[in-house]
Parts: C-alpha cells; sequence; structure tokens
C-alpha cells in the first residue's frame, strides 16, 4: 500500500504562485491608476484655485484704482493733467500701472483757513496725523515721494496740488509743490485741504508669472520708479486687460485724453496645470472678472 507524503506538489505551488502574482499585479494597477487619477484631480483643482484666487486679487486692487487721487478736485480743471490721472501711461492690454493709496495715509490740514501755497515754494503744512505717512513710506524723510494737497478754494470751485514730500513729523509735513491744477502759480485754499500720499500699483504677466510691484519713486508723474516685483501666481499663459468708458465703449490707454475717460477694467487670465497630466495633456482653465473702480466712477458722475 502506497502513502503519499503531506505537502503541496511543484503544480500547486506554481499554480499558487502564478494567482498571486496576478492579483498582485492587478491591485498594483488599480493602485497606480487611483494614484493617477488623484493626482490629476489635485493638479486640476490647484489650477482652478490659483486663477481665482489670483484674479480676484488683481479684481480688488483696480477697484481701489483712484484711491488717494484728486479725482474730485480735477473735475474742474480745464484741462487734463498727467499728474492726476489714474491710470499710467505705461498700462496696455498684458499689464495696468495705476495710482491706488493702498497704505490710505492721509491727513487733514490744521490751523484756520484760509491757506495759500506757492508753486516751487517749500512750505510746512500742520496736520492732525503725520505719522500715516512716515509709516507707509518707512521714513521721515522720504526721497522721491508726494503728496497731493487738496480742497475747496471757493463754494463752487476745488482745486489740488502735487507735493514733493521732504520731510515727515507726527504734527508736519513739509513739502514743495511742483504741480498745481492748470499749473497757477498760488492755490488759495478757503477751507483747510486734505493731504494724501501718492502711490502706484502695477500688475503684469512675465513669462508664466504674474507679478505686482508698487512704485518707489514718483518724481515724474507718468513713469515712476518701481520696486522689486512680487510673484502673485505662477504657471500663466495669458493676463489681459480691457479699458472701457462710462458709456461701455472700449478705450485704448494710448493717450492722456483716452485714460482720463477709462472707468472700467475687465481682466481676463489663463492658467495651466503645473504638470502633464496622466493623459500627456497639460490643460488650462480661463476666467474673466469685470472691476469698477469706486473712484472712477466718481469722476464720471461729477
Amino acid at each position: 500500500m502506497s502513502s503519499r507524503s503531506p505537502g503541496f506538489s511543484l503544480i500547486e505551488l506554481l499554480l499558487a504562485l502564478t494567482t498571486t502574482l496576478a492579483l498582485s499585479a492587478m491591485v498594483f494597477h488599480l493602485f497606480h491608476r487611483n494614484e493617477r487619477t488623484v493626482r490629476d484631480q489635485t493638479l486640476l483643482m490647484e489650477m482652478q484655485h490659483t486663477a481665482q484666487v489670483v484674479a480676484s486679487q488683481i479684481a480688488d486692487e483696480i477697484r481701489m484704482a483712484g484711491q488717494g487721487v484728486p479725482v474730485h478736485s480735477s473735475k474742474f480743471d480745464v484741462t487734463i493733467a498727467e499728474s492726476v490721472a489714474v491710470v499710467l501711461p505705461t498700462s496696455s492690454n498684458d499689464r495696468i500701472d495705476f495710482r491706488a493709496g493702498l497704505s490710505a495715509a492721509e491727513a487733514a490740514v490744521t490751523g484756520a483757513p484760509p491757506l495759500d501755497i506757492i508753486l516751487n515754494v517749500q512750505s510746512t503744512l500742520s496736520v492732525n496725523d503725520g505719522s500715516a505717512f512716515s509709516t507707509a513710506l518707512g521714513t521721515t524723510l522720504p526721497t522721491g515721494r508726494f503728496v497731493y494737497v487738496w480742497g475747496a478754494t471757493s463754494h463752487s470751485t476745488w482745486a489740488w496740488i502735487r507735493a514733493e514730500l521732504n520731510s515727515i513729523t507726527s504734527t508736519m509735513l513739509t513739502i514743495t509743490p511742483r504741480q498745481t491744477s492748470n499749473m497757477g502759480s498760488t492755490i488759495h485754499f478757503t477751507r483747510l485741504p486734505t493731504v494724501t500720499l501718492e502711490e502706484a500699483v502695477s500688475i503684469y504677466l512675465s513669462g508664466d508669472t504674474i507679478r505686482h510691484a508698487t512704485a518707489t519713486d514718483m518724481t515724474s508723474p507718468a513713469s515712476p520708479q518701481w520696486s522689486a516685483a512680487n510673484e502673485i501666481g505662477k504657471n500663466f499663459t495669458a493676463l489681459n486687460f480691457t479699458y472701457y468708458d462710462s458709456n461701455g465703449n472700449v478705450v485704448a490707454p494710448t493717450s492722456l485724453a483716452n485714460r482720463a475717460t477709462i472707468t472700467r477694467v475687465d481682466l481676463q487670465l489663463t492658467v495651466q496645470t503645473s504638470g502633464i497630466l496622466s493623459t500627456g495633456r497639460q490643460p488650462t482653465y480661463s476666467l474673466a472678472l469685470r472691476t469698477i473702480p469706486r473712484n472712477l466712477q466718481l469722476r464720471s458722475a461729477n
């Protein structure tokens, strides 16, 4: 009588090993496919999130265009002045440069009215809070920085002065006026004016990066010197700005007269995924927003 030894035969072992390998391969394939799907979805979500965040930031800043600029006072000027133009001449369809007082540095002149300020003659203004300017600029002895002095010159007329800011204390601003409304030599304020800091912002696409810079020297009112630009978004393929007047007509910012009519700016940007998807594609996502700067609407309404 023959007996069979316990254990598995070679064929049984081979069958078990083959089955195990096949199941392992299936599990690995499913895991790898799921991993690629998750990665693709993550890249797509990151792309859309980047577009939304960057578009929102740009739109918020454009809505502040004209903040701190005496746009109301300039309505009484006989001629348009570059010194108070909100949109700068370096703006184009893929770049926007504009004046906006993002620091909100502002002070009220104190004392007893009236107040006379003479072009190119240094004067000292008593103010309620000069520290707002030194905080915004990080110095009490600025170079190449300017302020606007603006207010009423009669019951029905307003005027402005663009003045070089020489020194700052908590209660005084020393200034040298460089431009005035229609370049009159003397501005006679019948009521005490307001002083605001002139600031400017630049937003543009460089390579695949949207960058943001602020003005560091406003000596040239039409062409400021800019700070080193900060990155606000990567993997962008397009950034476009379209300018409109109060009637909804497209305006090219190629002349001072055209830029003075701008009351709306639409932006459109396109971003792509930071990597190639498992399908071999690198999809893009476009987003458009309409912005209506409140200060430019104020100019249009007066």
